[in-house]
């Protein structure tokens, strides 16, 4: 979360525009100069290959906004996502704390599809066919490609410990965490019930803080009860691997906030209510939030193709899958092999959108790729709800309402590209 933007394709409204009676939508639109199969100087090509993106993450979005302006010449272009709209995860916490509506989140796959001339496919990819080049998608026809990309994102790590899958809320699928968290604030205005409200999040890095703060500014002016929030990890210091002025600033702004913070816990099970630990004793909880980090969907392993340690496809800095010279993998669901130590941050899925886009051109027309190179560092932006943002930057951290108003424009910026209604 912050600025580390996950590209997790998720639904949080299905518009029925959007609600085909079968899974298969197909959105075109009409061929005027400069569109899909006719050139930029008005004459018609061949449509022979075709262009499969996977997923509508932060990469795929920028490929079909370049799509909209200029057309691979001769490919089609096909979406498969399981839902239509796109959630992007550095403003779910403003939304949680009730600072943004659902619709600041959404980008609307489809109609940003239907600029780019493409299809879209509603269905969940299960398998990629690289010897007969084809995508298998849930309860459609198979897929061809002569191209394709995948930006699928990834979902919770720990999901399989006892009692997390039937009593904690995970922020994977992003929209139903919002869709969840939403239900659970109505169902808390409809109680009676005044004893204290116990809110355990799970997880040290950005999505653990952010929520923490997020839901305690939120439920501080929503709910008549006492409220505990407590906010635990399994490692010695929150945000590892970043600024130790910014684990400090969050700290103090903790102690202000009366959120409570618990290093070296680490979750061996969840029973309904209870969550328990290694070492230490139980904490009894009314909501647990699971936020411990990123775990590999299975479509590559089921897949054959080359994957890490953790399940995640291995790519070359071009971008392509390890082995595969017409697959790209780009985001939190692949790791490169020269720097396998990059954080799954979306941050990253962003800055690998332009390099995408360049190289499914090239790839195209059968020039030489480029390669990318992941930034050693990046502008971490965390928001707690009350107006107040956090940030690091070069080893420096600062905080106040003005980086805020600066992660809320570099937000607004990005999402407005890509929301086809912004007139």
């Amino acid at each position: 979360m912050a600025q580390d933007l996950k590209d997790q394709p998720a639904v949080s409204r299905l518009p029925q525009a959007h609600c085909p009676k079968d899974r298969t939508e197909v959105r075109r639109t009409p061929q005027p100069p400069g569109r899909a199969g006719v050139g930029l100087a008005g004459y018609p090509w061949a449509m022979t290959s075709d262009l499969v993106l996977i997923g509508g993450g932060h990469s795929h979005v920028q490929v079909l906004e370049s799509l909209a302006l200029e057309p691979i010449p001769g490919f089609r272009v096909t979406v498969i996502v399981d839902s239509p709209m796109a959630i992007y995860s550095g403003m779910v916490p403003g939304f949680i704390a009730g600072q943004y509506k659902v619709a600041d989140l959404e980008i609307d796959i489809p109609a940003l599809a239907e600029r780019a001339g493409a299809r879209v496919v509603l269905a969940r990819a299960t398998r990629i066919d690289t010897a007969n080049r084809q995508i298998v998608v849930t309860d459609e026809p198979r897929i061809s490609f002569d191209l394709a990309s995948a930006n699928i994102g990834s979902t919770v790590a720990g999901l399989d410990l006892p009692g997390i899958r039937d009593f904690a809320l995970p922020t994977r699928p992003i929209a139903n965490l919002v869709r969840l968290l939403e239900q659970r604030i109505a169902e808390l205005h409809q109680e009676e019930d005044r004893s204290t409200y116990r809110v355990v999040v799970v997880g040290g890095g950005a999505g653990g803080v952010e929520l923490s703060f997020t839901l305690q500014a939120r439920l501080s002016k929503e709910i008549d009860r006492p409220l505990v929030v407590q906010l635990v990890h399994s490692g010695k210091r929150l945000m590892a691997g970043y600024p130790s002025g910014l684990a400090r600033r969050i700290r103090r702004n903790a102690v202000r906030r009366g959120i409570q913070i618990e290093p070296n816990r680490r979750v061996v099970g969840v029973d309904e209510g209870v969550v328990r630990f290694q070492t230490g004793d139980p904490l009894a909880f009314d909501a647990l939030v699971w936020v411990i980090g990123a775990a590999s969907h299975s479509l590559f392993r089921d897949s054959g193709l080359p994957t890490d340690s953790r399940g995640f496809v291995r790519t070359r800095s071009t971008l392509q899958v390890e082995g595969e010279d017409d697959l790209f993998a780009v985001g939190d669901c692949a790791t490169l092999d020269e720097f396998p130590e990059t954080p799954k941050a979306g941050v990253y899925a962003v800055r690998q959108g332009p390099v995408l886009t360049r190289n499914l051109r090239a790839k195209a027309a059968g020039d030489a790729l480029e390669s990318y190179r992941p930034q050693s560092d990046f502008l971490t932006l965390l928001n707690l709800g009350d107006g107040i943002a956090l940030g690091a930057k070069w080893g420096r951290s600062f905080e106040g309402r003005w980086v805020m108003w600066l992660k809320d424009r570099i937000d607004r910026s990005f999402m407005h590209r890509f929301q086809t209604d912004r007139g």
